[in-house]
């Protein structure tokens, strides 16, 4: 363990979830900060403000804390991870340990998928092949990135032969949300390499949903207008005008960039750029009930598939054991799904089970529910990666503006970007500069 995660580990067994005065501190009418967005970030965030004696309030847009970490129980009546699902690197940051401490089940994900081609398991020679083209054009991209040259990854990939489309999506869709033509080589070669990850089985959703309820959060309360231009800055909602000195905008830029939340006077052309490049991909999951395990498929395992075109996908398999599976779609193929009819995913599901298992195996799928991150009002994507030659912009999400407008988010994030644990993380920057703000 280096130096970087012995300090995370430390922190986060010191830091365990407070009660106390966090909902007091919310209710004031005129706050220290306003935080709009009550994701991982948006909490992260106000728990640091109240840990520190100061007032905020916490608004959120949808009914429910969580952003895109968001567990639901009903829909399989078992808990079902909408968003994020993998605790990424959790030795980088507090989650894990907050979730432990809230007496929540947390378990390390199985360190390597299986691989699947022409209907049966591949064997040991062809997975050695897949994942050795895998890391070949990591290492490739991650070099080009390293020695400063920011140019969409799919350009410097090189010859990985028949292994080019499978390789090709776990390294674009399946890592960034997009395909690797959309993808910049610096912003790939920064991200924490996800070595080591855990599942939570109550759900991430419930773990982040936990670390909010010391919190007093005002939900459907969808902010449109940030001004600046008086002595405290104002917050226009759907249920009136707040007031502040400090405000921290912890929603995606996908939300800035589609103009449902204003900020005035304009913000700064370095920001302005920043939210236009630094964009949310799509990733979704199709999720479905398959009883008896037909497949023959290990507990929470993950599983790639050989493919020839470029309709790729993953399949998370057993979720905690269970008979609830999620095929994983994301860039171009999510995003044809989501803008498609809503019975497309189930069809793409009933193909693609039937391909690799058979037409046995799909029959017996159950329920299924497909999600649609691009299309949720107050996501319009599921996670950010720079456009190539962007990369550097990330960094004008750390800055504060006008001594007054702090950014967080994953988007905010340098390393751990595309993470829940990297949310958490800029909160926590982005409440420390508030503080410093305000002395």
């Amino acid at each position: 363990m280096n130096r970087r995660k012995l300090l995370a580990r430390g922190a986060a067994l010191a830091a365990v979830p407070l009660a106390g005065a966090y909902a007091a501190l919310g209710q004031a009418s005129e706050s220290d900060v306003i935080i709009i967005g009550a994701g991982a970030a948006g909490i992260a965030a106000a728990r640091r403000i109240a840990e520190a004696g100061r007032s905020y309030a916490l608004i959120e847009a949808s009914g429910r804390v969580g952003g895109r970490a968001f567990t639901d129980t009903s829909i399989f009546g078992v808990p079902f991870d909408v968003g994020a699902h993998w605790i990424h690197t959790p030795s980088l940051h507090p989650l894990s340990a907050f979730g432990r401490a809230a007496g929540l089940d947390l378990y390390g994900a199985p360190d390597h998928g299986r691989l699947f081609m022409d209907g049966a398991e591949a064997g040991e020679g062809e997975r050695a092949d897949f994942f050795a083209a895998v890391k070949q054009g990591e290492r490739a991209i991650v070099a080009t990135g390293e020695a400063g040259r920011d140019v969409p990854a799919g350009r410097v990939l090189p010859n990985l032969g028949d292994w080019a489309p499978s390789a090709r999506f776990a390294l674009g869709p399946f890592s960034c949300a997009k395909e690797l033509d959309q993808v910049s080589t610096v912003d790939f070669s920064r991200s924490e390499e996800k070595d080591e990850d855990e599942f939570c089985r109550q759900g991430f959703g419930t773990l982040v949903a936990k670390l909010a309820a010391p919190l007093s959060v005002r939900l459907n309360t969808a902010a449109s207008t940030v001004d600046f231009n008086g002595r405290l800055a104002s917050v226009a909602t759907d249920r009136g005008t707040l007031k502040g000195r400090v405000v921290i905008i912890a929603v995606p830029p996908s939300v800035i960039a589609a103009g449902k939340l204003r900020i005035l006077p304009r913000l700064p052309e370095r920001v302005r750029t920043a939210v236009e490049t630094i964009t949310l991909g799509t990733y979704d999951h199709i999720a479905f009930e398959l009883p008896g395990n037909p497949a023959g498929l290990k507990a929470d395992e993950l599983v790639y598939f050989k493919v020839d075109g470029s309709r790729a996908y993953g399949l998370l398999a057993r979720i905690n054991g269970g008979s609830l599976h999620s095929l994983e779609v994301a860039g171009a193929v999510a995003a044809d799904l989501a803008n498609g009819p809503p019975e497309a995913a189930r069809a793409f599901l009933m193909a693609a089970l039937t391909h690799e298992f058979g037409a046995r195996t799909a029959a017996k799928v159950g329920k299924v529910h497909a999600t649609r991150w691009s299309r949720e009002p107050w996501a319009l994507g599921a996670f950010t990666c720079a456009l190539p030659g962007y990369a550097h912009m990330r960094r004008a999400f750390m800055e504060i503006v006008s001594d007054r407008l702090i950014f967080a988010g994953e988007h905010a994030h340098e390393s751990l970007w595309g993470s829940v644990g990297g949310a958490w993380l800029s909160g926590e920057r982005a409440a420390k500069q508030a503080l410093g703000v305000l002395g």
